[in-house]
């Protein structure tokens, strides 16, 4: 979605475009997206000439010469997006409304997800009604951080998801939040609350520094977002962690990590940007037979309190509700003593992708609920780490602030295999739905296995120290 700087540079394209046309007629199609009627909206405008533009938060403002008593205000959500053409250029597919004009040229709006939003305001009393009477400030229009001290105070909500509420202050979305965050080396799972004002008043500077380089820079062209056909915002090349998931930190080195705050992705550094709830949830992942179980039950020893997918999943093969919704995905399933024959269920998923497929949405679901809810009871006064095999597969990597992956190499892959239920026959098939460079690649930390215990042990100490 657009966000401020991307609105802004909107804005001043379309006032170099636009100001001084008049509107001759108006070509509607899709009303739903204009929040007054069609009669309204042509009786209002038609006849009018566009005399300025201004922003407010992610808004722009049509100004329209003194016998309009209106404004338009235009929300480009998604995918919106202004074009001007000539008059006998055709209508283009998403067009949803247009401003003809005396001059022979017209000014489309375009909206391919049509969620964009089109009011007619009073002029005069514009920001008391709506859409921008619920809107809060942009950080030019506020002089000192006192209002976001104020709005902090007692709330129990992740800054970020703070800071993405427009109500408070408005302007800023994903993108920047997350390089608001970064630069002001603040986790962005932090409780507003436990914010001081020392940190505040740096969130503040740092979104109005962010946010007027990128309005120098034409806004960041992500995804669909242009501010003129044929034109693209350059500040993407200046961005330092959105987007840069498994990147590594300018500043420190480490490895940028990617987790959901909010339901929204979010890209930080777990160096730079301490979590202040809790110490770093481990994730240790790597192939069959690598030795993750012997990683993770040596971390126990260290005071991590730790949790097992595979041991989750065994549980869940022995719980009527799951045993049941199984069935219906593999019909052929076998139950033994009123738990799941793992050895079958092996055999189905080796040879059926579809169906393997669906028992991995299934089981990955109910798996992160528990590993979710662990997480939640004890992050804030234990280490804690979470052994799962497919951890980048299913997105529990999500869950992490550090990755440790345990490599092993063929040899001692197999060895290790020996004696247990998976034969090595059957590792190779498993193995090859794990992606092993791209996962390696994935991790913070790499450990080797291939040599003695000692040694492995000693890898797991540094990298906790």
């Amino acid at each position: 979605m657009p966000e401020l700087p991307e609105v802004e540079t909107v804005k001043n394209t379309l006032a170099n475009l636009v100001i001084g046309k008049t509107i001759k007629r108006i070509d509607i199609f899709r009303a739903k997206n204009i929040h007054v009627s069609e009669e309204e909206f042509r009786s209002t405008l038609v006849g009018k000439t566009i005399t300025g533009f201004s922003r407010y938060g992610k808004y722009i403002v049509f100004r329209f010469d003194e016998t309009c008593p209106k404004v338009m205000v235009s929300h480009l959500r998604m995918e919106g997006k202004y074009f001007l053409r000539n008059e006998s250029e055709p209508y283009q597919k998403h067009d949803i409304f247009s401003f003809v004009f005396t001059d022979g040229t017209y000014l489309a709006y375009n909206d391919t997800r049509k969620f964009g939003t089109i009011d007619l305001s009073d002029k005069d009393n514009l920001l008391n009604e709506a859409p921008l009477n619920t809107i809060g400030p942009d950080p030019f229009m506020m002089e000192d951080a006192s209002r976001l001290v104020e709005c902090f105070k007692g709330k129990n909500i992740p800054i970020k998801s703070m800071l993405l509420d427009q109500t408070i202050m408005s302007g800023l979305g994903n993108i920047y939040v997350d390089e608001v965050l970064f630069a002001s080396k603040v986790h962005p799972e932090t409780p507003a609350k436990l914010l001081n004002k020392e940190q505040i008043d740096t969130i503040f500077d740092e979104s109005k520094k962010t946010l007027l380089l990128a309005i120098e820079q034409g806004g960041s062209t992500i995804k669909s977002y242009h501010p003129q056909e044929g034109v693209s915002g350059n500040f993407q090349v200046n961005l330092k962690v959105y987007g840069k998931k498994d990147g590594i930190c300018p500043n420190c080195g480490h490895h940028f990590r990617k987790i959901k705050v909010g339901g929204r992705g979010t890209t930080y550094c777990p160096v730079c940007q301490k979590n202040p709830i809790g110490s770093p949830v481990f994730g240790i992942t790597g192939p069959i037979g690598s030795g993750k179980s012997t990683v993770r039950k040596y971390l126990e020893t260290k005071g991590f309190l730790t949790i097992s997918a595979d041991q989750i999943v065994h549980d869940l093969y022995k719980d009527e509700k799951v045993i049941s919704k199984m069935k219906k995905i593999v019909p052929s399933l076998k139950v033994i003593d009123g738990e799941i024959d793992r050895v079958s269920l092996r055999e189905v998923l080796l040879n059926e992708p579809k169906t393997k497929a669906k028992v991995e949405e299934y089981i990955h679901s109910l798996v992160r609920q528990v590993i979710e809810e662990f997480i939640y009871k004890n992050r804030v006064n234990k280490r804690l780490a979470i052994e799962v095999p497919l951890l980048f597969e299913s997105g529990l990597d999500e869950l992490c602030d550090e990755v440790i992956f345990v490599d092993v190499d063929l040899d001692k892959q197999t060895k290790y295999l020996h004696g247990r239920e998976k034969v090595p026959a059957d590792m190779k098939k498993l193995n090859s739905s794990f992606r092993y460079e791209e996962n390696k690649k994935k991790s913070t930390y790499t450990v080797s296995n291939n040599s003695t215990l000692n040694k492995l042990y000693s890898s797991i100490d540094e990298i906790i120290s």
